[in-house]
């Protein structure tokens, strides 16, 4: 087999760990989509996405994200907020709707319908989509119909979500992801893995993401 036909058949496989509510997952998996749709290597980069639920114990009522903020780190509301608001301004920088006054819940559920998008290789469009309605501000965006027309948009199935929604099913993946993260030290996220070999904790800019997926592709070429 000549060089070219190992370039040929090369591929770059990146994992990346992620929960639909992490604000900084919702900025970085922004800057990394970018990243690969810039890169030369793009027709030949596979994104896996897995979920991790940063907070198991998160309520499983609707709340705002400020109110259980400040219910977590025990600080009123108007201390807790300036931190929000700055990643506000760093994810409209990004050309993202961000909104502080944005409604949160235990997002496991969500979570066992990204690992239904990964069944149907959509995974990573409908964490976007899900993303897109939390972070939007949408009062509903926990609500079935409103999860069920999201995953339309991306592609999947009608009676497949309306199933996952009303059951358990993915459960144990959701959980597996979790375990399978943390056996690979990984303690928060976004956590992004190029070829299982360079890992990049936490959001990272969209040059950075560029400069590992060049690197990770050049250190495969080695192999």
């Amino acid at each position: 087999m000549t060089d070219n036909e190992g370039q040929a058949g090369k591929q770059l496989v990146i994992d990346v760990w992620a929960d639909v509510l992490c604000p900084w997952c919702y900025i970085g998996e922004h800057r990394l989509s970018k990243a690969i749709e810039a890169s030369p290597h793009s027709d030949r980069i596979k994104l896996n996405v897995h979920t991790f639920q940063i907070d198991p114990h998160a309520p499983q009522k609707t709340i705002s994200t400020l109110e259980f903020l400040s219910h977590k780190v025990g600080m009123p509301v108007e201390q807790v907020r300036p931190n929000e608001e700055m990643i506000a301004r760093q994810a409209r920088q990004d050309g993202l709707v961000y909104h502080v006054d944005r409604p949160m819940k235990n997002s496991f559920d969500m979570l066992r319908l990204v690992q239904l998008g990964n069944e149907f290789g959509l995974g990573w469009e409908y964490l976007q989509a899900m993303q897109s309605e939390v972070f939007g501000g949408n009062a509903q965006a926990f609500e079935a119909d409103v999860l069920l027309r999201a995953g339309m948009a991306v592609g999947l199935p009608k009676d497949r979500i309306a199933a996952v929604i009303a059951g358990d099913e993915f459960g144990d993946a959701v959980r597996e992801d979790r375990r399978s993260a943390l056996d690979l030290g990984v303690t928060g996220v976004p956590f992004t893995l190029l070829n299982r070999r360079f890992g990049i904790p936490g959001a990272v800019g969209t040059r950075q993401y560029s400069e590992a997926i060049e690197e990770a592709w050049r250190d495969s070429s080695h192999e």
